[in-house]
């Protein structure tokens, strides 16, 4: 199975020092952009008495573009799969041709690129050569990537993708879907050298239905004239809650990430009696966010989540690592992955988030669920 579930599937981890330091280096961003009496409010409403929106929320997006080094950033409604839209849309016209990794679109992304009759011209990221080749003889307006795994063999380098989009078409915008990345591993598209991050805050402990959307200052205004109306803007408390939960995210997913590795040391070396009957093998992996992958012996992923769900695992996602996470999550693979592996053998996978748990608590639940199948 390890040729399955290359190491490359899991991107570089946050490690525990690490988020300290970016929560650190957050809270002194911030304080450079707001007073103390100024934070301690629930900023403004509305678009503003000049139409640019709420005061409060723009200084939020000057930190934001401020800690993750991009020209701008934009606070968006409708979390990361909006981040996504508003960026392409105020961005591309319709009809573009887009370069993306060889392999299902992520489904809301889909919609998006059907919406604007985007053309997906698939390319494996692996192969840098046949990257170079298309971008060099083929008509195309930008590069799309999905930071995490689309599928199990998934192992492209972002940073190497990049620049390699760089050395061949410089003027070439490039988008990076970041939506699970963002605090889950040390650098994204931004700090590596792409136009656009976009992803969504409610990941990250933050508000429902808010995105962010990092870029050039003329791609922030286009999305902003795009955006006019009041019920389309972020409003300042919304805007608040974003560092609030940010804030916090670093530190809460790097723990999770250490809840993840023990539960695949555990499960590899020395697994409780019905794990060790029923598993394959378990491996760590961004599809999407940080997780465990358990393959089982048999077809008996959707016992296994029944089951886990009456030990106390949640059974569906939320917001992947939203506010509202914190029992371990016991679900199927993502559909991305399942339209790779096929229907039947989706069925020998589980996939399993510690969220705010510990990995005694998420190896309890396995094994309680494991035993009654």
């Amino acid at each position: 199975m390890t040729e399955v579930v290359p190491a490359g599937a899991r991107l570089p981890p946050l490690t525990l020092e690490e988020a300290r330091r970016l929560q650190f280096r957050l809270i002194e961003t911030l304080r450079r952009h707001f007073t103390g009496h100024e934070w301690l409010t629930r900023g403004e409403l509305g678009v503003g008495s000049d139409g640019e929106g709420s005061p409060f929320t723009r200084r939020v997006e000057q930190v934001l573009a401020a800690f993750f080094g991009s020209e701008a950033a934009v606070l968006v409604t409708g979390a990361g799969t909006g981040a996504i839209r508003a960026a392409l849309f105020a961005l591309l016209p319709p009809l573009s041709r887009i370069v993306v990794h060889d392999a299902p679109l992520y489904a809301t992304t889909a919609v998006t690129f059907r919406a604007a009759g985007y053309v997906a011209l698939p390319v494996d990221l692996h192969d840098l050569g046949r990257l170079r080749q298309v971008l060099s003889h083929e008509e195309v307006q930008a590069v799309y990537v999905q930071h995490t795994r689309q599928q199990l063999s998934d192992h492209y380098d972002l940073a190497a993708v990049i620049t390699c989009v760089r050395g061949i078409r410089p003027e070439l915008p490039i988008i990076v879907d970041d939506n699970y990345a963002v605090a889950n591993t040390p650098r994204i598209g931004v700090e590596l050298g792409a136009d656009v991050s976009a992803f969504s805050a409610y990941k990250l402990l933050g508000p429902e239905g808010v995105g962010v959307v990092l870029c050039p200052q003329r791609l922030a205004q286009a999305i902003r004239a795009d955006m006019y109306s009041g019920g389309s803007r972020v409003q300042g408390f919304q805007a608040q809650e974003v560092v609030i939960g940010l804030a916090q995210a670093f530190v809460a997913n790097a723990l999770t990430q250490a809840s993840a590795e023990a539960v695949v040391e555990r499960l590899c070396n020395a697994p409780p009696p019905a794990c060790a009957r029923h598993i394959a093998g378990a491996f760590l992996a961004n599809l999407q966010s940080p997780v465990v992958l358990v393959r089982l012996r048999q077809p008996l992923a959707r016992l296994v989540v029944a089951r886990a769900a009456e030990h106390g695992a949640a059974p569906f996602p939320v917001g992947a690592m939203a506010r509202y996470e914190l029992l371990p999550l016991f679900y199927r693979v993502s559909g991305t992955m399942s339209a790779s592996l096929g229907t039947e053998e989706a069925q020998h996978w589980l996939r399993i988030n510690p969220m705010r748990a510990g990995p005694e608590t998420v190896l309890a639940i396995l094994e309680e669920a494991l035993s009654e199948v």
